[in-house]
């Protein structure tokens, strides 16, 4: 039986596997690397939620098709939208990638709800769309209803934040882990730059709320670099919270009872900013190569954080390209449904993807060719919670591109 013809016929006959009732849609059921948006400042939903980050849903896109044939018209997207300009440029990046191809796209806000998210689901795989885009709230509440709808035949790919079904043909985000590392290999060059003939070298690492899976993940991979260097004493991990106040004020206490320290990490763009205003509160907020800079290095890019790392304030910043996520989902998406939901299309777990081998076709948006620079190469093939994982590379933003236009923070501003 081909693809199509066995997407209708589970549709037709299989509504009765979709009523069955979910359990586990209260708490994070765990599930891995990869994924997370940037904070609430400016960034995403780790923090709390701040303006409008990406409108009220609705249809974008010309397509419009009936969900019949081996085409992709129609795809339902179930994600948070609301916290900032991080969350909006991985939405409004999908909005438009999809009007380019003909896609329909309906966008259905999950208004912080797992619940809210399995019932957009349930509805997206019993109605004519053909496909559903996920950007789990929570990792394992989702899960029965992702596998509900795969079995009923309608396929379902996860961006930015992973889901914990085996059962998904591809998730597509970047690693927590390896940004985290990356920042502390940034931050090692800062410090020999700044501190050449100093023994030992005093760090901070301030992290995001305790117990959360990005969170633990952007803090673990700094920690393990700087475990293997002779000349760092992370000397405490402070509970920033993933809030730009709260990092402010605990940074600055424990700065005033502890004593200076030669450089700070931070795990998101949020409490990188609380840090930067501490150290202003203290008067020991210098620019790097001057007498007193304390080395900051964070994850996230953003509108604000961008200018700091220009003028030398912050050393460096690890990004997502975030407004590829989706994008790229939805080519393997295509293919994998005109193809009748054939595996193969999806390339294999261990192998390594350049933009030889997948193009996102550029298109004028906010004032910039966007897409046209694939900071997302190369993509490395995973394997996380039993499906593959499409790990894209980070960008490093320093002094040399702080201002490029591929950034997201420098469209999105």
């Amino acid at each position: 039986m081909r693809g199509s013809d066995r997407r209708k016929f589970l549709k037709a006959t299989g509504a009765a596997i979709t009523t069955v009732s979910l359990a586990g849609c209260g708490g994070d059921g765990g599930g891995g690397d990869g994924g997370g948006d940037g904070g609430s400042d400016g960034g995403g939903g780790d923090g709390e939620s701040t303006g409008d980050g990406g409108g009220d849903g609705g249809s974008t896109g010309d397509g419009g098709g009936d969900g019949g044939g081996n085409s992709l018209d129609k795809i339902g997207m179930t994600a948070y939208v609301r916290g900032g300009s991080w969350i909006t440029a991985y939405i409004e990046a999908a909005r438009f990638y999809a009007e380019d191809q003909g896609i329909e796209l309906d966008v259905r806000p999950n208004q912080q709800s797992a619940q809210k998210q399995v019932s957009d689901i349930r509805e997206f795989a019993n109605s004519d769309h053909d496909a559903i885009l996920v950007g789990v709230w929570q990792t394992g509440a989702a899960e029965g209803a992702i596998n509900q709808a795969i079995q009923g035949g309608t396929p379902v790919f996860a961006t930015n934040a992973d889901t914990s079904s085996s059962e998904i043909p591809l998730y597509v985000g970047f690693s927590n882990y390896d940004g985290g590392a990356s920042s502390a290999e940034q931050m090692l060059e800062a410090l020999e730059q700044q501190y050449p003939d100093k023994d030992t070298w005093r760090v901070l690492n301030v992290r995001g709320v305790q117990g959360n899976q990005s969170a633990n993940q952007r803090s673990q991979g700094f920690l393990d670099v700087m475990a293997e260097q002779d000349r760092v004493e992370v000397v405490q991990t402070l509970n920033g919270e993933y809030a730009r106040d709260v990092a402010q004020s605990t940074t600055q206490e424990w700065i005033q009872a502890n004593g200076r320290v030669d450089g700070i990490y931070s795990g998101n763009l949020s409490m990188g900013l609380g840090v930067v205003g501490g150290l202003r509160n203290l008067d020991m907020l210098a620019s790097r190569g001057e007498e007193g800079h304390i080395c900051l290095t964070q994850m996230d890019g953003s509108p604000e954080v961008n200018p700091l790392v220009g003028d030398g304030t912050i050393d460096a910043a690890v990004d997502q390209p975030n407004y590829f996520y989706n994008p790229i989902a939805m080519y393997y998406m295509r293919e994998y449904v005109e193809s009748g939901m054939d595996d193969s299309v999806i390339p294999e777990v261990g192998s390594e993807v350049t933009s030889d081998q997948l193009t996102i076709e550029s298109g004028q948006h906010k004032g910039v060719e966007l897409w046209s620079e694939p900071i997302w190469e190369p993509g490395i093939m995973r394997e996380q919670n039993g499906h593959p994982w499409f790990r894209t590379n980070s960008v490093v933003i320093t002094q040399e591109n702080y201002d490029q236009p591929f950034l997201w923070g420098n469209v999105w501003g």
